[in-house]
């Protein structure tokens, strides 16, 4: 224990009572408790000197990474100004380097990553995995989420019904709701009614067993990763594809529909913002740089397009089950669910 330990507890019990989600700063904060500790650091007053010490004590080169770092000293100096205790707290931030285009797999390419996902066996930890990674895929590409999100998704948050699903406390902590298509709705509601008798009474739609009540999204990449070795895709490009490229591909699609059909592209990109979770149509606009790039053909109409009918579910690859895993679904049948 050092000199914080009473404190940072506190700390964290508040946070969590307010409903702040805690991620990285949980883990960071005790970890700056267990440096504190062992160089006996005794000044109740946290001292800059000490802050920025800890800070660039982890060696690494992801400013990401180190920002964090950042951003829980100013938590913790907030904190402990609040209570009385003088404390450091950092007026700089450490802005990451631009992110790289991601990589999109094309469509062959995505057939083979999903016909490969179909195939995969139980694992001793993950015995139900076949049942539950075909869903979860497809979903992260035919909603456009992001693999927190579809890991937190839980049994009230999901509509079999009208295909609503809500998402909770996703980046920045915004909630939203959006609505699947029909063959996506289709396949869940054939998901559920399979995997309910497998696992009564679960808390979250995809999770994977009683003793693990949802995935960690490092499983979820890590898999993905597996994936494309399996498939040889893994260095055929030079980054390749992660499960957040089908969200990407998701965007660049809704996008290329709209522009193809000759939609409002102002109100189309202000709906497809919204429905993916964005902070405003600007951060949707991201994906207009990479449409251009893959689609020549769209460039002079988005030099003419100042902004961002309708948003609608709109993604048109086909995608069906391999029917390995749709017997799992239909008890010997073909699947049904056509396109994401």
């Amino acid at each position: 224990m050092s000199i914080f330990t009473p404190h940072i507890q506190n700390m964290i019990k508040l946070y969590r009572e307010i409903g702040f989600k805690l991620k990285y700063l949980e883990d960071n904060l005790i970890k700056f408790d267990c440096y504190c500790d062992e160089h006996d650091y005794k000044n109740i007053n946290l001292s800059e000197q000490f802050a920025e010490e800890w800070i660039y004590s982890y060696k690494t080169n992801s400013k990401q990474q180190l920002d964090k770092r950042v951003r829980t000293i100013k938590y913790l100096g907030k904190y402990l100004n609040s209570i009385g205790i003088q404390a450091y707290i950092p007026k700089y931030t450490i802005k990451s380097d631009p992110p790289k285009p991601p990589t999109l797999p094309t469509k062959d390419e995505l057939l083979t990553i999903f016909q490969a996902i179909d195939l995969l066996t139980p694992t001793k930890k993950y015995p139900y995995r076949s049942y539950l990674l075909p869903v979860i895929f497809r979903l992260i590409y035919s909603c456009g989420l992001r693999v927190s999100e579809v890991c937190n998704i839980q049994i009230n948050d999901i509509n079999l019904n009208n295909g609503k699903l809500t998402i909770w406390h996703s980046k920045g902590n915004k909630d939203r709701e959006l609505y699947m298509d029909a063959s996506m709705l289709n396949l869940c509601v054939r998901f559920n009614q399979t995997y309910s008798n497998i696992l009564p009474a679960r808390e979250y739609f995809f999770q994977p067993s009683y003793e693990i009540i949802k995935f960690k999204n490092t499983y979820i990449d890590n898999t993905f990763e597996k994936i494309l070795e399996i498939t040889g895709l893994i260095n055929k490009h030079p980054i390749h594809p992660t499960p957040h490229s089908l969200r990407h591909l998701f965007a660049c699609k809704s996008m290329e529909k709209c522009l193809k059909m000759g939609y409002d592209f102002n109100n189309w990109i202000k709906y497809l913002s919204v429905y993916m979770g964005h902070e405003s149509p600007q951060e949707t606009m991201y994906y207009l740089h990479i449409i251009s790039a893959l689609v020549p053909k769209y460039a002079e109409i988005m030099k003419k397009l100042e902004l961002v009918s309708p948003f609608l579910n709109t993604c048109d690859y086909t995608i069906p089950l391999t029917i390995s895993s749709a017997e799992k679904f239909d008890n010997g049948g073909t699947s049904s669910y056509d396109q994401l």
